[in-house]
């Protein structure tokens, strides 16, 4: 089922010295960069307020990238990650994650079925080319009445050079979002934008950095090196949507969050 907008320009960018670089600068970045920090911030409290979770699930990070993420779930129970990279496996296990596991086959999880009451998979379906079986692998490893939370990238139209250096093969509308859950047979029962405050600033910038970067090749935004009080004031305008989600879905937004249930 494609989404408008879908394209396969993620084929261009399957370099792996192009990966790698994404990783090392993510393991450098993603305790401070305002993107990153403010994602985990938001994931930890929507869990608390949308699910409520008891004190020691089980629960598994798809796409567990350098680790971060997962190292901050563990604070719901015992988290364990899966990245189809070595190399992130292998940051992950310099954090001290020892529950890091390489995914050698994008759409097999190497866990048995209704292994997690919780799975996450934070701006990951958006790297896979069957985005659909991955989230029906999600379900199968759920226990029944499980959950899985997921972010992607909204709005197809905002396809860049950022997306092609990530290797994605698109963004996200909500309403086809909600359709491939369902498909996978999960039942979306929260959604929300995030990172929607700073959408006219973010918008501009991308485009710009769009026309004057491609014809160099794939750079994410992650490269741009922020002053600091500019890192710290994105992040304070990120932090300042809570005042709204807390209460009500945020309408628009660089981000898609949606919690799923498993029947």
């Amino acid at each position: 089922m494609p989404i408008p907008g879908e394209t396969p320009a993620g084929r261009l960018c399957q370099n792996v010295n192009m990966e790698t670089a994404e990783y090392d600068l993510m393991f450098a970045i993603e305790m401070d960069y305002w993107w990153h920090v403010g994602k985990r911030w938001f994931v930890l409290r929507l869990l608390k307020r949308w699910l409520n979770p008891p004190p020691g699930i089980a629960i598994l990070d798809i796409g567990c990238g350098t680790g971060a993420n997962m190292k901050a779930l563990g604070a719901f129970g015992t988290a364990k990650g899966s990245d189809i990279s070595e190399s992130a496996v292998g940051y992950c296990r310099a954090r001290g994650l020892a529950d890091a596991h390489v995914q050698t086959d994008p759409g097999k999880l190497p866990f048995p079925d209704g292994s997690f009451d919780l799975v996450t998979a934070l701006d990951m379906l958006e790297h896979v080319e069957d985005d659909t079986e991955l989230m029906r692998e999600a379900a199968r490893v759920l226990k029944p009445g499980g959950a899985f939370l997921l972010t992607v990238p909204a709005y197809p139209e905002l396809w860049s050079v950022h997306d092609e250096s990530l290797h994605h093969w698109r963004r996200y509308g909500r309403k086809e979002l909600s359709a491939r859950l369902r498909l996978a047979g999960l039942k979306p029962v929260r959604l929300t934008h995030l990172n929607g405050f700073l959408l006219p600033a973010i918008i501009p910038v991308r485009w710009l950095r769009d026309k004057l970067t491609r014809k160099r090749g794939p750079t994410s935004d992650f490269n741009l090196n922020l002053p600091r009080w500019l890192n710290a004031a994105f992040l304070l305008a990120f932090k300042a949507e809570w005042m709204l989600v807390r209460f009500v879905p945020l309408p628009f937004g660089l981000t898609i969050c949606c919690l799923a249930r498993k029947d």
